[in-house]
């Protein structure tokens, strides 16, 4: 029996439109494993954060006779407030990278009409990046410029709803991409990394006020050095997620430019990808090991 032509037609759009949507599962695989990045990356903020304040309050509760709790937390706030602005740049990079990736699966999967995020000026909040005088830029002016010139297109892109040309817009600002992920792996290297070295020179140093006081205070010195001892264990916790996060950025990074160099059908992205997606797990599982206490 011969089929209506108009019935042969629409079969044809629907495996047509089928097609061009598996075209881009690549970029959506992408998208969605760069959006996993940005979420572990938040907490190992509030990591560093702590790492600031529950150095103070050790050496106080430890060190300070009298100890007086008032005063440790206004010493935690003026020494921990020029760090905190510091931080709050950082996180505002990481959510750029975040808003591209989201933007990025919903073009790929043709929802950009539901998508509700609502994208403010940034120049502002990221000029936090460059931080107090004390402290050395995280991006120059040109690299801030670069970014905030991301962050307006994609504002332009959720706009103006072009899911061809909106998805190659986004992949060609591969240098962008580099300049926040560099970013990110360079807080991470160097930054998170000077924390945990930090802190545990103070729990070193601690352990031997504690082994002092041993004889006059042995329960509360006993108690103190068993806090210490897990709280160096969480600390070697902390360093595995730095290397596994700076793995996972190098593979996002090398996922971003197969994906402008190969066809969305080419094996070699599907393989690429897959690397990209395992180090994300990896970053995920060394994340969710670590659980901070706090002082």
């Amino acid at each position: 029996m011969r089929q209506p032509i108009t019935t042969i037609c629409a079969c044809l759009l629907i495996g047509g439109l089928s097609s061009a949507c598996k075209n881009f599962t690549p970029v959506d695989k992408f998208a969605g494993q760069t959006v996993a990045m940005t979420e572990v990356f938040k907490p190992m903020l509030t990591h560093s954060m702590s790492s600031c304040t529950n150095n103070v309050r050790r050496n106080s509760i430890i060190t300070d006779r009298p100890y007086v709790a008032q005063e440790t937390e206004q010493d935690l706030l003026r020494r921990c407030q020029d760090y905190a602005a510091q931080l709050a740049g950082t996180a505002e990079l990481n959510d750029v990278l975040k808003r591209y990736a989201e933007v990025l699966s919903a073009l790929a999967n043709d929802k950009l009409a539901n998508y509700k995020e609502e994208f403010g000026a940034i120049g502002g909040a990221l000029g936090a990046l460059q931080q107090s005088s004390s402290m050395t830029p995280v991006l120059d002016a040109g690299q801030l410029d670069k970014v905030v010139r991301l962050s307006t297109l994609i504002s332009s892109i959720v706009t103006q709803q072009r899911q061809q040309s909106g998805i190659n817009e986004l992949l060609a600002r591969e240098e962008d991409i580099y300049i926040i992920g560099n970013a990110l792996k360079k807080y991470a290297q160097q930054n998170y990394q000077a924390n945990l070295r930090d802190e545990s020179l103070t729990l070193a140093s601690l352990n031997r006020s504690l082994d002092t006081a041993a004889a006059r205070e042995p329960v509360a010195s006993n108690y103190l050095k068993a806090k210490l001892y897990l709280d160096g264990r969480r600390l070697q916790e902390r360093g595995k997620v730095i290397d596994a996060y700076v793995a996972a950025m190098t593979e996002l990074q090398n996922s971003l430019s197969t994906l402008r160099a190969k066809s969305l059908k080419d094996p070699a992205l599907e393989r690429q990808l897959d690397t990209f997606a395992k180090h994300v797990d990896t970053l995920r599982k060394e994340a969710a090991s670590y659980s901070p206490s706090p002082w």
